[in-house]
């Protein structure tokens, strides 16, 4: 007996001319309701929310449906510092792929293994998801695998061809796909930055910020902070200090969760000695701008950036810039 297939993320589905919360209440299903609200909630950094609302999934009957709540679980505990409760979720999904339910499963835990290698920055060579696997997958989760690949080349240092294939993705999402050009703007303006294109890396982040401040969606920047090399200081920090702060709480309770699953012996280091400004400057510094760079960017006078510097230095016990990017990269 053929089983019924429901929507794997379908807070990915297309829409114009609503909110998202609009989209999610118009979606027929109950299951697929209940897993697009806790992914709407998880972007809100509404962890709590998140965590409850896909928790009511884990052992639904539906593998679309289990797989998309198992992944928004477990990327929502990182923000809530629950280890147990991470690896649990990772590792369900790698039971559930060694014995996929059908082809289409097989696709959709593909598709989950390459976005947590990329998400959690595993070493060694990552591969992207097999062609026949993508073709399975609807347009919205294509395109935010799209997403992942630039990310992965951003890695990787491949930036050229990073800034490809984000351009490209959001040619094809053409604006129906609000939470995924979200991302696609984020990864092509953290490679802009590293192709020193000040201005694009800035205009991808405007739109990135035009599409997540109606849905108060901060968690996609609490994701790249550091990343971003200070496009949120720059541009969010004295422009809208309510919602920088929001920001700052998150990136520290989501880098602490984030450290403790892909580097355990960092995460009293660099998470709790570097406010997420420090941390942004620093990430600036270690990718080889200038003090007067910095100081142009940021709007401070260079004297500044050289205080902050020694007192990063101090905090992290290096003594220079070299010291200090190997110490970020541990």
């Amino acid at each position: 007996m053929d089983r019924i297939e429901k929507t794997f993320m379908p807070i990915w589905q297309p829409f114009t001319g609503k909110t998202t919360e609009s989209m999610i209440g118009s979606l027929s299903d109950e299951e697929e309701r209940t897993v697009a609200l806790a992914a709407h909630y998880h972007f809100q950094a509404r962890y709590e929310d998140a965590a409850r609302e896909s928790g009511r999934c884990l052992n639904s009957s539906c593998p679309e449906i289990r797989a998309t709540a198992l992944f928004v679980h477990c990327m929502t505990n990182v923000g809530l510092g629950n280890v147990q409760l991470i690896r649990a979720d990772i590792a369900a999904l790698q039971q559930a792929a060694q014995q996929p339910e059908d082809e289409q499963m097989a696709a959709v835990y593909d598709a989950v293994r390459f976005l947590f290698s990329v998400l959690f920055h595993a070493d060694g060579k990552i591969e992207p998801v097999r062609e026949e696997h993508s073709a399975r997958l609807s347009e919205g989760p294509r395109l935010f695998l799209l997403y992942t690949l630039a990310h992965a080349m951003y890695l990787q240092k491949q930036y050229k061809e990073a800034l490809g294939v984000a351009k490209s993705g959001l040619m094809m999402a053409a604006g129906r796909f609000p939470s995924v050009c979200l991302y696609l703007n984020l990864v092509a303006s953290m490679v802009a930055s590293n192709l020193h294109d000040v201005e694009q890396a800035a205009e991808f982040f405007h739109r990135a910020w035009q599409i997540a401040e109606p849905e108060d969606y901060i968690q996609p920047f609490v994701e790249h902070h550091g990343l971003l090399q200070g496009q949120i200081e720059k541009y969010v920090r004295d422009r809208n200090r309510r919602e920088y702060n929001r920001i700052e709480e998150k990136v520290m309770a989501f880098s602490r969760g984030w450290m403790k699953i892909h580097n355990p012996d960092s995460v009293n280091k660099v998470t709790d000695r570097l406010t997420p400004y420090e941390f942004s400057l620093a990430m600036m510094a270690v990718k080889g701008k200038s003090n007067q760079e910095i100081a142009d960017y940021m709007h401070i006078s260079i004297n500044t950036v050289k205080f902050h510097l020694s007192n990063i230095y101090q905090k992290v016990q290096v003594s220079n810039r070299k010291e200090l990017e190997k110490y970020l990269n541990r």
